[in-house]
């Protein structure tokens, strides 16, 4: 049976023309990492624009041994915003909830003014943003058999200014030593290109991305929201409509840009806690079209919520709060039927600054999860490895 290496090389070959073939550094980078594969995919690719040894970015295609999943809906009105929700921090609270059970866009804005009412914490540039979660992922062996990992305690520390060195560490418990993954920080607009390898890897362009301070993100939900949609519309995602027997893509389709916009808000409301900048993203996501209400939702740390969903291209993601509250717990991606009707599905996709990602097998039953992550504190503190007391 083929290897996953080699079954990379020919998705590479598939999805890139010829005369836009990445260097051949790129290429072993992206070879070798696929041998020794590092957590936290979801998070890590993203941080401050650089990747993974095994994920890269344009015009080159970007293949994870994980799923992609998508996520879209049918538009609605914006409600009249509810009174004040009490309770604020960043432990969930309790609070009275509304006696009429909101709905989905309801539920952003309830969360939107729990958001405002938590209390700036004090940060200076030189600190950390720590973050106390816990994780599940799917994962696919060589075999293209899905397993799913976790529940995995994961502690980030992001740098409050953009330009410190962060890090992650992943428990999967049996005794077993944590992962450690180092976060390279933008320093003179200059950073490593892989985030698993700094020390071997050149130094690219970039721009600081804080944690806790205002920076690339608005912190006007109007400017956030055109914020993420730029986003989408410069970085498009495409997802394999299927694999073959051979494990190959049969084709792919491009994820739309309200889905895109959901995507980027749930992934910046791990990265950044600023209570403006949660807020500006709860208002936006209410706005983009398709959002729907899930009752009994489950995080990762196994508290039921209620979640605010968006489905596409055979996942279906979700934004989980308390059902009292209104506190964000966390991000959920739920597998869902794949329906093609209407889509269209391309052999080689035009990747160009966005990035591709397939399953290497049969794709997860709906219900399945795919990845969930359970926000449990945040806090400041004065070194990346350091623990809030």
């Amino acid at each position: 049976m083929r290897s996953d290496l080699s079954i990379l090389e020919e998705l590479g070959a598939s999805l890139a023309p010829a005369e836009d073939q990445p260097p051949a550094d790129v290429r072993h980078r992206v070879m070798t990492g696929m041998r020794h594969p590092v957590g936290r995919p979801r998070l890590l690719s993203r941080l401050g624009g650089v990747h993974l040894a095994w994920k890269i970015g344009a015009p080159t295609v970007a293949a994870a041994a994980v799923a992609a999943v998508l996520v879209a809906g049918q538009p609605g009105g914006r409600p009249t915003p509810a009174p004040p929700v009490p309770g604020a921090g960043t432990r969930a609270g309790a609070g009275a909830a509304p006696k009429t059970p909101p709905g989905a866009e309801q539920v952003l804005l309830l969360a939107a003014q729990h958001a405002a009412a938590t209390p700036t914490m004090s940060a200076r540039p030189n600190q950390f943003l720590f973050i106390d979660s816990v994780e599940v992922e799917s994962r696919i062996d060589v075999k293209g058999r899905t397993t799913v990992s976790g529940p995995l305690r994961t502690r980030t520390w992001l740098s409050v200014d953009g330009t410190h060195d962060g890090l992650v560490t992943q428990e999967a418990g049996s005794g077993k030593a944590p992962t450690r993954t180092h976060l390279d920080g933008c320093k003179n607009g200059r950073q490593a290109e892989t985030i698993d390898r700094p020390e071997t890897t050149p130094k690219v362009a970039c721009t600081p991305e804080p944690a806790y301070r205002p920076g690339r993100v608005p912190t006007d939900a109007d400017d956030l929201l055109a914020y993420v949609y730029s986003v989408a519309a410069a970085e498009p995602e495409w997802v394999s409509a299927g694999a073959g027997k051979d494990r190959m893509p049969t084709g792919f389709v491009r994820l739309s840009d309200d889905q895109r916009a959901f995507s980027e808000i749930a992934e910046m409301l791990y990265k950044n806690h600023l209570p403006a900048v949660q807020q500006a993203a709860f208002l936006a996501a209410s706005r983009i079209p398709g959002v729907q209400l899930r009752h009994n939702a489950t995080d990762a740390a196994g508290r039921v919520g209620v979640a605010v969903t968006r489905t596409e291209a055979g996942a279906r993601q979700e934004l989980v709060f308390n059902p009292t509250t209104y506190q964000y717990l966390g991000h959920n991606i739920i597998a869902a039927e794949f329906d093609l009707a209407g889509a269209k599905v391309v052999r080689s996709p035009n990747i160009g600054k966005g990035s591709a990602e397939f399953w290497p097998g049969p794709r997860p039953k709906p219900g399945a999860v795919i990845y969930k992550s359970a926000l449990l504190r945040i806090a400041i503190v004065d070194k990346a490895g350091q623990r809030p007391g």
